[in-house]
């Protein structure tokens, strides 16, 4: 069996300690349709209005597919209306 310098040795469990977070940073900032599109499911709607969104009449859409979770923020009436923009809008809905 071939012998691996210390510094190999290092330099492999970071790249493995490294490696699911760059997975889950590749999945960043999605549209909600295309995570519906995706086989996401919606888990909770949830509204919000106070500090926590400086007032503002807000939905929370929670969705999860397999391992993957997916909150989206919608103003009220974008999310009453189900606008094409805001459901089409790549900045929409963190996912990780």
């Amino acid at each position: 069996m071939p012998k691996i310098p210390p510094a190999g040795l290092v330099a492999f469990a970071t790249a493995l300690a490294v490696w699911p977070a760059n997975v889950v940073q590749a999945q960043g900032q999605q549209a909600f349709r295309s995570l519906i599109d995706r086989g996401f499911e919606i888990k909770s709607v949830t509204f919000v209005k106070g500090e926590a969104t400086s007032d503002r009449e807000t939905f929370v859409v929670t969705l999860q597919r397999e391992k993957s979770v997916a909150v989206c923020y919608f103003a009220a009436s974008s999310w009453i209306n189900l606008s094409n923009n805001a459901l089409t809008d790549a900045k929409r809905c963190d996912v990780r």
